[in-house]
């Protein structure tokens, strides 16, 4: 596999607070942890002129979320998906001249711009980070694929929640590690970042 480099654009899903900078149910494992590896991720990026796109799901007033995240968090939406709990965190080291995507569903790809930017920065390949493996990374990776782009999951760039759905509980590491099984059968390259990077 190729290092970073020209045709590839980083993608980083959803770091909003409410995942990797409390304590809640929403809470990531080693979220704090998470962010730190993504932000030297995304400065290594950055010294090969490889595009940092930040993406985040936020209620726009007036527009749907979708009914089964409706459903799911009903009056707690806004606490959750506006104000601090959706802002990105602040130790990622966002710039204000990188690109930022509100979505209103899982996929990033789904009701945003996110097709043109890639268009326009040339992109052939897309590294994919951020939370929830499981959910949102992996529906923006199989729609990126489904755009015949060229798809890599580093491990270690992602989190997952367990599952808690009875009849189907799993924890946090077992649906990360089956999420990421099923995105290197099907849809891209899983691997550590450092291999991106040239590193051993």
């Amino acid at each position: 596999m190729r290092t970073l480099g020209t045709g590839d654009t980083l993608i980083v899903i959803d770091v909003q607070r409410k995942y990797v900078n409390c304590q809640g149910p929403l809470a990531v494992p080693d979220g704090p942890a998470l962010v730190q590896r993504i932000a030297r991720f995304a400065e290594a990026a950055r010294t090969r002129r490889v595009p940092v796109v930040w993406v985040t799901r936020e209620q726009r007033p007036g527009v749907s979320m979708g009914t089964a995240t409706e459903a799911a968090y009903g009056v707690a939406m806004p606490d959750l998906f506006q104000g601090p709990a959706a802002e990105l965190d602040p130790d990622l080291g966002a710039r204000d001249d990188e690109v930022r995507v509100v979505k209103p569903r899982q996929s990033a790809f789904y009701g945003t711009d996110l097709e043109v930017v890639l268009r326009t920065a040339g992109t052939r390949r897309v590294i994919l980070a951020g939370v929830t493996t499981n959910i949102c990374v992996q529906a923006t990776a199989q729609d990126a694929r489904a755009r015949d782009l060229e798809v890599v999951v580093p491990a270690d760039l992602t989190a997952a929640l367990a599952v808690t759905k009875e009849g189907f509980e799993l924890s946090a590491a077992a649906v990360q590690q089956a999420t990421l099984a099923t995105l290197a059968h099907a849809v891209g390259t899983v691997c550590p970042s450092a291999e991106l990077l040239g590193q051993p």
